[in-house]
């Protein structure tokens, strides 16, 4: 069903008031399943109403690269454990995150590979030789 002009605005008042997106959905008028859906559930006349300041938090995030969030994050993390302080922490370790950044994950998963299962033959002759198990 087509939303009002009506729920629009109550939507864009909600999202400017810092409501969480679901929950803003809901108390405009949008089903919990569609709500559950988030930010692409948000109609583009609703970010026309937005205010000045959401806007400009919007266009800062389109243009923002890559390689200035990710410096961002290091950068407050850095002067965070230089000063001894955490102001910034949580809001930093949040944008590392981003799927984009990916800074909390490691490098190269390392482990065992098998690529095809000894036998259980093969299992018992190197168990039975006694330099096997030395080592």
């Amino acid at each position: 069903m087509r939303k009002t002009k009506q729920q629009h605005e109550k939507l864009a008042k909600l999202l400017d008031a810092g409501t969480p997106v679901c929950a803003a959905l809901e108390q405009a008028g949008w089903s919990p399943t569609q709500a559950a859906k988030g930010t692409s559930k948000i109609p583009q006349a609703v970010y026309s109403m937005l205010s000045k300041k959401a806007k400009g938090l919007i266009t800062l995030g389109r243009e923002t690269g890559k390689e200035d969030r990710k410096s961002l994050v290091l950068g407050r993390l850095i002067e965070n454990v230089t000063q001894g302080k955490d102001k910034g922490a949580m809001s930093a370790k949040i944008l590392g995150s981003d799927r984009e950044l990916n800074l909390w994950s490691p490098d190269s998963q390392t482990g065992i590979i098998v690529l095809q299962q000894p036998s259980a033959e093969q299992l018992a002759g190197l168990l039975e030789r006694p330099e096997d198990l030395e080592k």
